[in-house]
């Protein structure tokens, strides 16, 4: 049963009143736990996506409840537009993607708009370019990308948070991607970032049997990255996006764009960017704040060691 705008997840803690100063790692976590703990009025989402901003911090809700989140040609349009802008934010550390209410992250395609939008080969291919170009935002954005799974990951929802950097999932959720049973067909890009995700073979066995599978078999497959208990699961969300603020931006950022070029050629751009992210890191303030703080015996404070916003530029990888 899904909780109206408001209202508390079900088992959900309410946050405490922030204790920390803005932007510190604790007040982040509390910031982070409280989002999670509520599901944002529909009708401040565009077409089913409600993007929230908590200081360094984004919070991208999947929010119609009521279908479990089903995602439109809308919402996959928008969602390219939200994850767009954000590569611009220059303050931004990191990002949720979740699902309202309890029962779905997204069970995947509305499929009660495929007859206008779905049932041609010129309305599939727009359809599905605009999956993919949905998709590339979210994995062209320059810090880390967290996927808040509770419940259903379905379909579009699957390859949703196969396209995040990290899922951290709930026991009760159930992960897969049953097209056959529509007869629709995977596209390139989705197909890229779950192959990318958990190999050609897991993927292949989730097309092939149509099958749901547990946040266990989620977590050996590397479709999950965490599997925590429902109870704990806003703790566990915060407390991750909170370590992330602990440590160097420009560390982060080049974490994740260094990953990205695992498995291609290395083109003339992501040379470039490599000689640009070596100069910011070793002749940057964060390194000397580390290591003055390594040798004090302290924990490093990077927001006061540099302007925010000083780490690399967004930098749009080559697709494989």
């Amino acid at each position: 049963m899904s909780r109206p705008p408001g209202t508390p997840a079900r088992g959900a803690r309410t946050a405490p009143a922030a204790r920390h100063p803005a932007g510190a790692p604790g007040a982040v976590a509390e910031a982070v736990r409280a989002a999670l703990a509520e599901d944002p009025p529909q009708a401040d989402a565009v077409d089913r996506v409600h993007l929230a901003r908590l200081g360094g911090t984004a919070v991208v809700t999947l929010a119609e409840p009521g279908s479990h989140n089903a995602l439109t040609l809308g919402s996959w349009r928008r969602l390219e537009e939200v994850f767009t802008r954000l590569a611009g934010d220059r303050e931004l550390r990191a990002v949720v993607v979740r699902g309202a209410g309890d029962r779905a992250f997204a069970a995947g395609a509305d499929i009660k708009e495929f007859p206008h939008t779905r049932l041609t080969a010129a309305d599939a291919t727009e359809y599905n370019e605009s999956i993919a170009r949905a998709l590339r935002a979210v994995e062209r954005l320059p810090v880390p990308v967290v996927a808040a799974v509770r419940g259903l990951a379905v379909g579009g929802g699957c390859e949703l948070a196969a396209a995040c950097d990290v899922r951290i999932a709930t026991e009760s959720a159930r992960f897969g991607i049953p097209v056959g049973r529509l007869g629709v067909i995977l596209g390139y890009t989705e197909t890229t970032a779950l192959a990318r995700t958990i190999g050609p073979a897991a993927l292949k066995y989730l097309l092939f049997s149509g099958d749901l599978v547990d946040a266990g078999t989620a977590l050996g497959l590397g479709l999950a990255q965490r599997v925590v208990p429902d109870a704990e699961f806003e703790e566990a969300v915060a407390a991750f996006v909170a370590g992330v603020h602990r440590q160097s931006a420009v560390t982060m950022r080049a974490a994740k764009l260094v990953t990205g070029m695992h498995g291609r050629p290395l083109t003339a751009a992501d040379s470039e960017l490599l000689s640009r992210l070596t100069v910011e890191a070793y002749e940057g303030d964060d390194l000397k704040e580390g290591v003055a703080a390594f040798r004090e015996r302290r924990p490093a404070d990077f927001g006061r060691a540099r302007t925010p916003g000083a780490a690399c530029a967004p930098h749009t990888p080559t697709q494989p």
